[in-house]
């Protein structure tokens, strides 16, 4: 699974790529506040595996709810 989802990204376009990065980079400032830290308290290295794998997340996210939405669309056209 893990392949799938690099050689999805990697096919991407950089406006793309630009855009699930941001998400994710979103998505960890916010895991951070959660838990009481803040991005600053990372290092460099801490934060970009924090966003890696918030990027992972998204894309995983998107393949299982695009997945189904093109199933359920195909099932039900008349909605």
């Amino acid at each position: 699974m893990k392949d799938e989802i690099n050689d999805f990204f990697n096919k991407q376009s950089n406006k793309v790529k630009a855009k699930i990065r941001a998400m994710a980079v979103k998505k960890a400032e916010e895991n951070c506040i959660k838990y009481g830290k803040k991005a600053e308290d990372f290092s460099l290295g801490e934060w970009k595996k924090l966003v890696a794998e918030e990027e992972e997340e998204l894309i995983k996210r998107m393949w299982r709810f695009g997945g189904f939405g093109a199933i359920a669309f195909g099932f039900m056209p008349w909605w």
